[in-house]
């Protein structure tokens, strides 16, 4: 991999700890409280401001946040247990940008999908409840897979660990610990606080609501587009 002398100096952190697989843990709390909660704003803001502002304020998109996170633990595990199976030629597609695309794509469609959404009546607007619907439950679990097949440092880092162990199994368990640590993460209230902003917005200028969701889709797709191309 292109970044391997700063991999190792992250998998040199594990030497530090008695066990292997706690080390993983606590990585995975470190920069769950860090890096890897900050670098998924960028996208997951743009699809709460749009959406979760019509359901309630902060629950709703509090609990769409945990949605999206334990996307990204489910996808951890796959990747940790692909990288047990397959070794070195995961490593080299997730070097040369092969998800990429994917991720992309993934990003453009809930982005378009976001930005063409009709518009829900008052009424059933009322009626709505803090448990998310299936449409932004899928659009979540899309968004997490896809901001999981783009591996910070850290994430390379236990994915080289379980290619080098060549075991299936290990690897899905390095892969969901790291994952489990990492969902301990200011995230949750970060989305919340999101939701209830738009709700707040969408109260004060309701007739720039419909134009603000639209900017929002945009951002979106935008992201996706710049991952298909990179």
């Amino acid at each position: 991999m292109s970044d391997l002398p700063a991999i190792e100096q992250q998998l040199s952190l594990l030497a530090a700890f008695n066990s292997e697989y706690i080390g993983v843990l606590a990585m995975g709390v470190f920069y769950g409280l860090t890096l890897c909660s900050f670098s998924c704003l960028p996208m997951l803001t743009p699809y709460l401001f749009a959406t979760a502002g019509s359901g309630g304020g902060f629950m709703p998109a509090f609990n769409l946040t945990a949605i999206f996170i334990m996307a990204r633990v489910v996808t951890y595990s796959i990747l940790g247990a692909a990288a047990g199976a397959l070794g070195s030629l995961l490593l080299g597609w997730l070097d040369e940008g092969v998800f990429l695309p994917l991720a992309g794509v993934t990003v453009i469609a809930i982005g378009g999908l976001v930005m063409f959404r009709r518009r829900k009546g008052c009424e059933r607007q009322r009626r709505s409840s803090h448990a998310p619907g299936w449409r932004r439950t899928s659009h979540m679990v899309g968004l997490g897979m896809a901001t999981s097949l783009m591996p910070c440092m850290p994430l390379s880092a236990i994915l080289m660990l379980a290619a080098s162990r060549g075991s299936l199994l290990q690897g899905a368990v390095l892969g969901l610990l790291f994952g489990i640590g990492a969902a301990a993460s200011p995230l949750y209230y970060l989305g919340g606080a999101t939701g209830w902003l738009a709700t707040r917005i969408r109260a004060e200028i309701p007739k720039y609501s419909h134009w603000l969701q639209k900017l929002s889709g945009l951002i979106l797709a935008l992201f996706g587009l710049r991952l298909v191309l990179s």
